[in-house]
């Protein structure tokens, strides 16, 4: 069994014979590979940081923040300044401010005038229809007392009795009534234009009601510190800006 089992003195001899070998082999081939590639060369496609990137600290929370004083985005205060300039034209109660208005919105928007054009001669149309209806009953109510006067005379002549004690043409009670007509389609067509011009953006129409003091009351102190304006005032600035509008789409 002696005879067959390996001899340890030539294995450790082999052992001994391939080392020395094997680290010759490793040595050559870093020399091969350390000559191929010089010193200080970096590959291509890999850029070599600088010596500062190895060394330099990581950024804190505090490097994020803006210095102390400085306030934040400056986006937020346009915002803010932009939408202050910004003028409600239902809480203009003055007229060179109102006008100021005005003349920005037509301006700004092209079909503002146009839309102003055809609300004014809407109105005057209107006006025009009323005035002649009224002298067209004018004439109707005298043209009737001129025939009831005939009659009587041609009563009186063939000795018949009048009847203009009976049947009496009252032109005043009938221009009355007509008149009040008109007043209530007139107030109906107010409203109706307050709340296109309001729509528009055209100052004095359409002003807050918590803005507007009732005609009959004398209390000249603001309500909530809020400034006011009397009912009678703002009738007249509305016709104010009215001629003003008519001016412009005149020219």
């Amino acid at each position: 069994m002696n005879s067959q089992a390996p001899d340890l003195a030539s294995i450790l001899k082999t052992l001994a014979d391939l080392t020395p070998q094997h680290q010759q082999e490793l040595q050559s081939d870093k020399t091969i590979t350390r000559t191929s590639q010089p010193e200080n060369v970096v590959p291509i496609g890999h850029v070599a940081p600088p010596f500062d990137f190895y060394h330099k600290p990581a950024p804190t929370l505090q490097s994020f923040l803006p210095p102390v004083g400085q306030s934040g985005p400056s986006r937020n205060v346009s915002i803010e300044s932009s939408q202050k300039k910004v003028v409600d034209p239902t809480t203009i109660l003055e007229w060179s401010a109102g006008l100021r208005c005005a003349m920005k919105t037509v301006a700004k928007h092209e079909n503002v005038i146009h839309e102003i054009r055809r609300l004014i001669k809407l109105q005057h149309e209107h006006e025009e229809q009323w005035w002649n209806g009224r002298n067209a009953l004018i004439e109707k109510l005298k043209a009737r007392e001129e025939g009831q006067k005939k009659l009587d005379e041609v009563l009186k002549a063939v000795g018949g009795a009048s009847i203009s004690g009976n049947v009496v043409v009252d032109i005043t009670g009938e221009l009355h009534t007509f008149d009040l007509k008109v007043y209530k389609a007139q107030i109906q067509m107010v409203r109706e234009m307050n709340t296109k011009l309001r729509g528009l953006g055209v100052p004095f129409f359409g002003t807050k009601t918590e803005l507007v003091r009732p005609a009959n009351k004398k209390s000249d102190q603001p309500l909530d510190g809020k400034e006011m304006i009397n009912e009678v005032d703002l009738v007249k600035l509305q016709r104010r800006m009215l001629e003003m509008l008519e001016d412009l789409c005149d020219d």
